[in-house]
């Protein structure tokens, strides 16, 4: 009776304590790796940015400059660090992939040969050093712009829809989500009126504008006057130039 006493304290053990823990170790201490190939997808994504500067927009949301200086800004003045055989480009890049496509982390890792743990810690320091900019825009809710479609219009008409590109056109005003996705489009502006002249007419014939609640405000264009709910560049001043637009930066770089 001892004995099977023993043999039954024996598999008691063996399956509150034994498997377990056995059960743990081989789950997170002896795992197979998911990825061999220690980021040669990468390398040919990388690649592939560095060469076409259409598949950069395409996947990163941005030009091939200015994901540079984003990652240099995130190196140098908020500490985000490359590790061994991970540079800052690929961890800015991964976690630009998820934000702007959302993908899933596991699609990423796969193709740019990272296992899932690599991916999950590489992606949360993006997103540490990243939330640094938040009090920047915290309260920001929508994005405000214009842009000009061409029309034809009769002669007589012309002069009214003519705009600052030599063409005639209307002048559209549209509000986009966080998501990207349009809220709300007004088309009733001639190519001829300014942006906030626009942005007037909208709020006067439209009882239904959707005005930012109260203490949130739309990111909008130089266009627009900087005023309550309505966030637009800082202006550029006789001791500080600002340049918000490419051609702005190409005039400048070619002087």
């Amino acid at each position: 009776e001892r004995i099977e006493l023993w043999n039954l304290e024996n598999e008691q053990f063996e399956e509150l304590v034994i498997q377990p823990a056995l059960t743990y170790y081989f789950r997170y201490f002896r795992r197979a790796p998911v990825q061999t190939d220690g980021g040669l997808g990468w390398r040919y994504i990388w690649r592939r940015l560095q060469e076409d500067d259409d598949a950069c927009l395409q996947l990163l949301r941005m030009s091939l400059p200015c994901f540079t200086t984003l990652c240099n800004m995130l190196h140098t003045n908020y500490s985000l660090q490359p590790i061994l055989n991970i540079s800052i480009e690929e961890s800015v890049a991964m976690f630009l992939r998820i934000c702007g496509h959302y993908e899933v982390q596991k699609d990423v890792g796969l193709r740019s040969g990272r296992n899932q743990e690599t991916m999950q810690r590489k992606i949360k320091e993006v997103l540490t050093v990243t939330e640094l900019y938040w009090p920047y825009f915290s309260g920001f809710v929508r994005v405000m712009d214009g842009t000009h479609v061409c029309d034809k219009v009769k002669p007589e008409l012309q002069g009214m829809y003519w705009n600052h590109h030599d063409n005639p056109s209307s002048n559209m005003m549209a509000i986009c989500d966080l998501n990207m996705l349009f809220t709300y489009i007004w088309n009733g502006a001639p190519g001829s009126c300014h942006d906030t002249a626009v942005l007037q007419m909208a709020q006067q014939s439209d009882y239904e504008f959707p005005l930012p609640p109260l203490e949130k405000y739309y990111l909008v264009d130089s266009g627009y006057t900087n005023k309550q709910g309505f966030h637009a560049p800082y202006r550029s001043s006789r001791n500080r130039v600002v340049r918000y637009h490419m051609s702005q930066f190409l005039v400048w770089l070619s002087s």
